[in-house]
């Protein structure tokens, strides 16, 4: 089988747990380019965040996209053009940050290349320490952002998200969407915003069959992605929620497991 698209979550997915790629599935996924196979990365992360990982990946210059903010904005890589961006207008991110507010969750959003917050948590830095992207401190976010913005997020302990997760699953309000990527990560995205719809609007745009695709995930936020392709795949370390979506299972995000899926696949 060769698929017309190879589209990847990053965090617990393509990056081990020390938030790398391990030489095997970096070399593996620039050999596989070279043969004529088209790769993609689609992750809740900011596209700042993403970008060193796709150049160290070439895709770059083998013309590939990126798919940022749990597809909020699909980048084409070749040209740095945004190609399709659905973002939330300010009345509702005020009304996201007065959610976070009143359920003590630490808010956070992104503007111009910072993660910009105005309140302290003991997780409030892994975002930072995920995407490599500086923290920005601010009086008031409401004050702060005047401007429509990609994404939102809240981050607390796991159990508290869980029970608000499940509060939130028919989406935040009519405008926004609430999913998960990380178990202490709330993230917030315009309505109809996911990697699935994105993966939809690139296949669309390149005149791909979304059923010739192949998908590797491993959080709520893959599962949408996993409904739009032929083949999804989630990793081991994912949750037994996120494999009843998939089509079959591979090693972890520390055992190579998407080199090892391919390879099964593309025999």
């Amino acid at each position: 089988m060769k698929p017309d698209l190879i589209i990847m979550d990053m965090d617990d997915t393509l990056m081990t747990k020390d938030n790398q790629m391990s030489k095997t599935t970096h070399e593996y996924l620039l050999k596989i380019q070279r043969e004529g196979y088209r790769i993609a990365l689609a992750s809740g992360r900011p596209t700042e965040g993403m970008l060193p990982t796709a150049k160290a990946l070439e895709m770059d210059i083998n013309k590939s996209y990126i798919m940022s903010y749990n597809g909020a904005q699909t980048i084409d890589l070749s040209t740095q053009e945004v190609v399709s961006s659905q973002l939330i207008d300010k009345q509702s991110f005020d009304e996201i940050i007065d959610f976070c507010r009143k359920n003590g969750l630490f808010a956070l959003t992104y503007h111009d290349g910072h993660i910009v917050y105005d309140g302290s948590h003991e997780y409030m830095n892994i975002e930072s320490e995920l995407t490599g992207l500086p923290m920005k401190k601010v009086d008031d976010l409401k004050s702060y952002i005047q401007e429509p913005v990609p994404k939102a997020m809240g981050v607390d302990y796991e159990a508290h998200i869980s029970e608000l997760i499940q509060q939130l699953s028919d989406g935040f309000n009519e405008k926004v969407d609430a999913t998960t990527s990380k178990p202490y990560f709330l993230e917030f995205m315009c309505k109809g915003v996911s990697k699935g719809a994105a993966i939809k609007n690139l296949a669309e745009r390149l005149n791909l069959n979304t059923e010739h695709m192949i998908a590797f995930g491993d959080s709520q936020n893959d599962v949408e992605m996993f409904k739009h392709v032929g083949t999804s795949v989630a990793m081991d370390n994912a949750s037994g929620a996120v494999k009843s979506h998939a089509t079959m299972t591979t090693a972890s995000n520390n055992d190579d497991g998407i080199v090892k899926a391919l390879q099964k696949l593309m025999d």
